[in-house]
């Protein structure tokens, strides 16, 4: 049996993804928007900021080939899509000690699926800085 990887990157990139999307964003998942009702388009808005932010620093491949961005934005915009509409609200809500369980529940669903359809790797970026790089070279 493969161990399983320590994804606490992933979490948190998923977290900070969250937290970070834009407010009319979040309360037009929330039901809490202009229109008082959930928009799905938001789901996919804030599906496809986490997939471009946690594709800088993981690997996410099926059978070891990269999976398509387009299907890990719709997979994860269908599992957000399924997260309870008191959730939703909690995670806009007024209620610090709600808002923080509704982003925990969230971050950990989106996590869950990832890490059970795919194989997700850390990876430490590229050095892109000035001078010599502090890593050493993994070629």
């Amino acid at each position: 049996m493969k161990a399983m990887t320590d994804h606490k990157n992933l979490d948190q990139g998923i977290y900070i993804s969250l937290v970070t999307t834009r407010e009319p964003i979040k309360r037009a998942f929330a039901g809490t928007g202009q229109s008082r009702r959930r928009e799905k388009t938001s789901a996919a808005s804030i599906a496809r900021s986490i997939v471009e932010s946690i594709r800088r620093n993981h690997r996410i491949e099926r059978g070891a080939v990269s999976v398509d961005e387009a299907e890990i934005i719709e997979v994860l915009t269908e599992e957000l899509w399924k997260v309870p509409e008191q959730t939703a609200k909690d995670f806009v809500g007024v209620d610090a000690n709600k808002r923080d369980a509704a982003k925990a529940t969230i971050t950990q669903a989106l996590l869950t699926t990832l890490v059970t359809r795919y194989e997700c790797t850390f990876f430490k970026p590229e050095y892109r800085g000035m001078g010599p790089s502090s890593y050493r070279s993994a070629h």
